[in-house]
């Protein structure tokens, strides 16, 4: 019996494999899959110039794992069938750049970052959401537990790897970092005891 897929071009197998999956798949994975290893940068490149004027492209998300994506100008027709199923405060926002741009972090330091003690539930909600895990335990008094952003964050959010965060310096120009205070979100000062957006 003659295999399909040797009858088939590897841009299309690439093609197939990224489109049916419904989470972003590696080139490992495709290896794996097809039993030897394509050149899938150069065979995405083709596939995209193949999209150009179509609504969807193949992006790298989440560390060299690529996946199917609605064009940018195509947003706001497909908002309406996107799930929402979290609704985050801005607190929450808050909290989730801290532990992205400065992980693995405690929550006492996020605490000091943002001038606000944590309410309960803002880190549960960010683990329950897939965008937060828990990271290793700071080797200071107290072994306190640090939390990290997960592969999850970056493909939500759109990031390609944590590199593609803004560095400090970015941070620093667009007036969010201060010497006083390290990062200012927004460029808030709030020095309070509660956090009222949580």
């Amino acid at each position: 019996m003659i295999d399909p897929s040797s009858l088939l071009s590897d841009k299309t197998l690439i093609e197939t494999l990224i489109l049916s999956s419904s989470t972003p798949v590696g080139e490992a994975e495709i290896a794996a899959r097809l039993g030897y290893s394509p050149d899938v940068r150069r065979l995405v490149g083709e596939l995209n110039d193949d999209y150009e004027g179509r609504g969807i492209s193949i992006v790298e998300v989440s560390n060299g794992r690529w996946a199917a994506r609605t064009r940018p100008e195509c947003s706001d027709l497909c908002r309406a069938f996107a799930n929402r199923l979290l609704k985050m405060s801005r607190a929450g926002y808050e909290t989730l750049a801290v532990i992205a741009l400065l992980q693995p972090v405690t929550r006492g330091e996020m605490e000091r970052v943002r001038g606000v003690s944590l309410s309960p539930g803002t880190l549960e909600v960010l683990i329950y959401a897939g965008f937060v895990r828990l990271g290793p335990r700071r080797s200071t008094p107290g072994n306190p537990m640090t939390f990290m952003t997960t592969d999850h964050f970056l493909l939500h959010f759109n990031f390609s790897s944590l590199e593609s965060l803004p560095g400090r310096g970015e941070m620093a120009a667009a007036g969010l970092l201060s010497a006083e205070r390290g990062l200012s979100i927004g460029g808030l000062a709030a020095p309070s005891s509660a956090d009222p957006d949580a």
